[in-house]
């Protein structure tokens, strides 16, 4: 039989597998393709990344009452040229000698103009992970604006260039760009004769392949890259030639000669290898970038489908014998092998009384969240099968089950809500009650949140309270992150608004939240880091959370998974809480800022974040008052006392990690949950 031959009838479907997941990795709303490549992008601009120009200069200007001196300096010091992010320009204004941004990002995503008459626009665009790799050169249609920092690269150096073309920002070694503060430009103008410099405030700052870079300095990367000709750029052959290469190892697999069968399984890895290579030279010899992630998923995923098909009856054969064990384990009690034998087995109808009996088990021997993990396992092929929803429902609280009334809300039963059935309630929460539900459609397994508007709302607000609820919920449904929950589906009936969103198995942080229920410190950082990450990302979207605290956070310890709930709610559960003078949110989590009534923002979320890592890290908030009005007082005034006193084993970095977090000021705060993340693993790093 000939190799077309083989190719074509034994190892067609596994192709076409790896095809179609590689189509997939592309689609929204979660745009893997775009990630991965981002992170492989980030790994090459950090390993070989060149020395700055020695000749641009970075000054950090907190008080912008200085730049003019500044300017007068740099000018009667023959400067070559002054580039400020900042969005007034000295007086008197140089306008050949000094650029600043035409259009500026001032609070939010929309550009607004500026006093600067000559520069151009400074407007990062952040890519679906929340990081600025890429730098848009002209923006408009008819009147092109410039960038800042091609503007400032134009200035210095006449360009022949490209209007249209895609450009990914070269960044250059950390730190290696020399840092001036006024104090030293006061002492040794000279330092600025015949240098480009760049002012600006520490804030804004952007998630970027080095991390959290403030503007000024994310604009002394773009401005060096342009002045230098070493940004990098897209390549259309180069990108062919990777999937070509990845095309050859695909079909290479198949088509090897019997004899090297048993190297078979290599030949993806080696193409994989082969594309990498080829990304990386294209980097570093030629400033090409050549995304490689969607040519190695189709190598990986299709190899090792073709690498595996030989063999697939031994699997048949392994599967029969792994479940011979698992029910043998079942028998003699073992319950924890016969879980993971259970768990390495798709779940199935004729599996559901075995793996009833396993969940009835783990739950009566208090191992509630393996049980939760089976009883899950079971609803997703029958939830009506016995009592497996409330079962679910009781593991997951870590409570011995016990005879549970029927979905209720206004004192009726709750059978069904939209085309959801209702199978058991899952909690109580401030904004409403959680059912556990199901998707007729799909047989999914769902989590249900129902507000009841009438209870909140007087009936003259209603509609608006519907239509308010429906934004809210749409807004916090736009937002894709693997560390906030998925929202499905948004309704409104007879004045019950709900939301369909991911079930998740796992317990609220505030279940570790005192006690000896303490999780183990370098977990608390990770996820209160992971967290971080996700809040980043929901802040570029101009989305804000309000309502922070270990209660609105899900942690699996099975999968390890966390997800951050209630995006959206808080906003629409405080409009109709305002009118009656009650306090808004979770108050021992409230930024000073908030609790005065001011608009909350970012820095909000990440005050409340800084509380939730105290409390988690030693069992007890940092602000407490014997009464609400006390409490207001003591976060609005008073210090928290330091996290090492609390608990002696922390490392001392903890301290100025808490401090930062939870700075009355939310300008003395993290200005971004990027750079807030990165403090957090730090100190983790610390306790290795």
């Amino acid at each position: 039989m000939s190799s077309l031959s083989i190719l074509s009838r034994r190892y067609r479907s596994a192709i076409l597998l790896g095809l179609a997941a590689t189509i997939a990795f592309h689609l929204p709303p979660f745009d893997l393709a775009a990630r991965a490549n981002g992170k492989i992008f980030d790994l090459w601009s950090r390993l070989r990344a060149p020395d700055a120009p020695a000749d641009i200069l970075i000054v950090s200007l907190e008080d912008p009452a200085w730049f003019p001196t500044l300017a007068d300096i740099a000018h009667r010091g023959h400067s070559r040229l002054l580039v400020s992010t900042l969005a007034q320009p000295p007086t008197p204004l140089v306008n050949e000698w000094s650029l600043g941004p035409t259009e500026l990002v001032l609070g939010n995503q929309l550009l607004r103009r500026t006093d600067w008459r000559k520069g151009g626009h400074l407007w990062f665009e952040t890519q679906p992970d929340g990081v600025v790799r890429q730098d848009a050169t002209f923006i408009g249609d008819v009147d092109r604006l410039p960038s800042l920092g091609f503007a400032a690269a134009t200035a210095l150096a006449a360009r022949d260039d490209e209007p249209g073309a895609e450009r990914w920002v070269r960044f250059f070694a950390a730190d290696s760009f020399a840092r001036l503060s006024p104090d030293d430009v006061l002492a040794a103008p000279g330092r600025l004769a015949h240098s480009v410099v760049i002012a600006g405030r520490s804030e804004p700052s952007y998630a970027t392949p080095l991390g959290s870079l403030p503007a000024r300095d994310l604009l002394a990367h773009i401005v060096a890259g342009y002045r230098e000709g070493i940004e990098i750029r897209t390549s259309l052959m180069g990108t062919a030639a990777a999937w070509l290469l990845a095309s050859l190892g695909l079909v290479a697999t198949p088509a090897s000669p019997r004899r090297l069968a048993r190297w078979r399984s290599a030949l993806p890895a080696a193409g994989a290898g082969g594309v990498l290579a080829l990304s990386a030279a294209a980097f570093y010899g030629a400033s090409l970038w050549i995304p490689p992630a969607a040519p190695l998923v189709l190598l990986l995923v299709g190899g090792a489908l073709i690498a595996v098909r030989p063999r697939r009856q031994g699997g048949k054969r392994d599967a029969a014998a792994n479940l011979d064990e698992a029910r043998g384990a079942l028998a003699d009690g073992d319950l924890d092998r016969a879980w993971r034998l259970y768990r390495g087995m798709p779940p199935t109808a004729m599996l559901r009384d075995e793996l009833y009996e396993l969940g009835h088990a783990l739950q009566h021997s208090d191992s509630f969240e393996q049980a939760a993990d089976t009883f899950h396992r079971i609803a997703v092929v029958d939830a009506h099968f016995r009592d497996v929803a409330q079962r679910l429902v009781a593991a997951t609280r870590t409570e011995s089950p016990q005879v549970q009334e029927a979905p209720q809300i206004r004192g009726a039963a709750l059978a069904t809500i939209g085309r959801y059935e209702i199978l058991a309630t899952i909690g109580q929460g401030s904004t409403g009650k959680v059912f556990l539900g199901r998707d007729p459609k799909i047989n999914r397994l769902l989590a249900i949140k129902v507000i009841d508007l009438t209870a909140e709302f007087e009936t003259a607000d209603l509609v608006d309270a519907a239509d308010r609820f429906r934004r809210e919920a749409e807004t916090a449904g736009r937002l894709n992150h693997p560390n906030i929950v998925t929202v499905f589906d948004i309704g409104e009936a007879q004045g019950l608004a709900y939301i369909a969103m991911e079930y998740l198995k796992g317990r609220h942080l505030s279940d570790f939240a005192e006690g000896d229920a303490l999780l183990p410190p370098q977990l608390v950082l990770e996820l209160a880091a992971q967290t971080a990450d996700a809040l980043h990302y929901a802040h570029a979207q101009n989305v804000v959370h309000r309502d922070i605290k270990p209660a609105n956070i899900m942690y699996d310890s099975v999968s390890g998974s966390l997800k951050i709930t209630d995006f959206g709610i808080a906003r629409l559960i405080d409009v109709s809480r305002t009118r009656t003078g009650i306090v808004l949110g979770t108050p021992s989590f409230m930024a000073p800022e908030q609790l005065e009534g001011r608009n909350v923002n970012g820095h909000t979320d990440l005050f409340a974040l800084g509380v939730s890592v105290y409390q988690l890290l030693t069992g007890r908030l940092p602000f407490r008052g014997a009464s609400m009005t006390k409490l207001m007082f003591v976060i609005a005034n008073e210090p928290h006392q330091p996290i090492t006193k609390v608990r002696q084993d922390l490392p001392e970095q903890s301290d100025a990690l808490i401090d930062t977090a939870l700075a009355k000021d939310p300008v003395n705060r993290f200005q971004s949950g990027a750079e807030m993340a990165d403090a957090l693993r730090a100190v983790a790093a610390h306790m290795g």
